[in-house]
């Protein structure tokens, strides 16, 4: 990097990662000053990983090439894995197994490395499952594959469990039955079991959208158990605190997520979660030159509410964190974040989808019409444009304001 040149570091390819990206190159083409400025994103593989669909059957265009939309902006990718963040040198600094990668110094942050799969006490990494990326989603997948090669043969091997009736938990376990079914048809019976500690399924949900979830689940033939929470899991069986005992060869963690640990090299405010109190334009309180967006970030949508750790919020996030990085770097004013409007459209399994408007997230649309909306999400709002120049406007912040 030249040593006249700004160097804007992004940290995480994610949507909130890809979008900073896009939004920043956008903005200083717009301000003239592309030239004067080095921007490189950091991430642990060359993929954008379109996690929302982590949960489907068929994993095929789940993740994308960062490469096809960085090089033709002249956007240098490094892929490593981040050991540390060092604030008073500005300084990143990397582990990558046997690969070294240089430790990167910055002039300007977006800090957009994410979230992870929380584990309860109960689960035994490498002896359950998760959506959590695109490799944990291939070994789940690789898993439900081999049980159909050998033909499902014992009550285990046909026992699935969903552990944690969250958003994501909720769209694995209806979309279980169909996968299973096209894995192999001519079993006569799966059983299928969803786990949740809270006294009912739909938590933050109004009371139609519960009652049209827990409809669906019947439907299914899901099993609900709620109010409880596995205590074991050995030797095949999930022990739960009334002492059921379910023997399962398949086990899968939705418990919801954590902000990335990186986040604890600021200091500063951070929620339960452990997300980053930033301001109201996403820069973190005692480093101007640190933002950070998406999953990390604790930020508000508007005067009541706080963004949720999901796309919708972590794409608007990224485009106003790689516009006011710029605007911070070459002496203009930044914009505020602002989401007021909140919608979700939950997947329930073949021709079925649940939308919400509002953050009471009351019914609004159900059936094929919101599976409709869903693939509309997924095709045109999740996925960004293969042209170059569409996603350069998408990449507006003002699309969020």
């Amino acid at each position: 990097m030249e040593k006249s040149k700004k160097h804007l570091v992004i940290a995480g390819g994610g949507f909130a990662g890809f979008w900073s990206a896009m939004s920043a190159a956008r903005h200083a083409l717009e301000l003239g000053v592309r030239d004067h400025l080095t921007i490189t994103l950091v991430n642990r593989d060359e993929y954008l990983g379109l996690r929302p669909r982590f949960y489907e059957a068929d994993l095929t265009g789940t993740r994308l090439p960062l490469r096809n939309w960085l090089a033709p902006l002249g956007i240098e990718l490094v892929i490593g894995e981040i050991a540390s963040l060092i604030p008073a040198s500005r300084r990143m600094e990397f582990v990558n197994g046997s690969r070294v990668v240089p430790d990167i110094i910055y002039d300007q942050l977006i800090l957009a490395t994410g979230s992870r799969q929380a584990y309860p006490d109960f689960a035994e990494r490498g002896r359950v499952f998760d959506v959590d990326t695109f490799a944990k989603a291939t070994t789940l997948d690789q898993h439900l594959r081999a049980l159909a090669t050998k033909g499902f043969p014992t009550p285990a091997s046909r026992t699935f469990v969903v552990v944690g009736a969250s958003f994501t938990g909720l769209e694995i376990v209806t979309a279980l039955p169909s996968k299973l079914e096209g894995l192999a048809p001519s079993i006569p019976r799966f059983a299928f079991h969803l786990m949740e500690r809270a006294p009912e399924i739909g938590q933050g949900y109004a009371p139609d959208a519960r009652q049209y979830i827990t409809k669906r689940l019947q439907h299914l033939s899901i099993s609900v158990h709620t109010g409880q929470e596995p205590l074991r899991h050995e030797n095949g069986q999930l022990i739960l605190a009334d002492n059921l005992r379910l023997l399962t060869d398949t086990v899968i963690v939705a418990t919801g997520f954590t902000a990335s640990p990186l986040a604890a090299a600021f200091g500063g405010p951070r929620d339960r979660l452990g997300r980053l109190a930033v301001d109201a334009f996403l820069r973190l309180p005692g480093h101007p030159e640190v933002l950070a967006a998406g999953d990390i970030s604790l930020a508000k949508t508007d005067p009541d509410h706080y963004a949720v750790m999901s796309c919708q919020h972590a794409m608007p996030q990224g485009r106003v964190a790689g516009h006011n990085a710029v605007s911070l770097l070459f002496h203009k004013d930044p914009l505020p974040y602002a989401q007021p409007r909140y919608r979700t459209c939950l997947d329930l399994g073949p021709g079925d989808a649940l939308v919400t408007a509002g953050w009471e997230r009351p019914m609004k649309t159900i059936g094929p019409e919101a599976k409709a909306i869903k693939a509309e999400i997924i095709n045109q709002w999740v996925t960004p444009p293969t042209d170059i120049a569409d996603t350069l406007a998408m990449a507006s912040p003002m699309a969020t304001l």
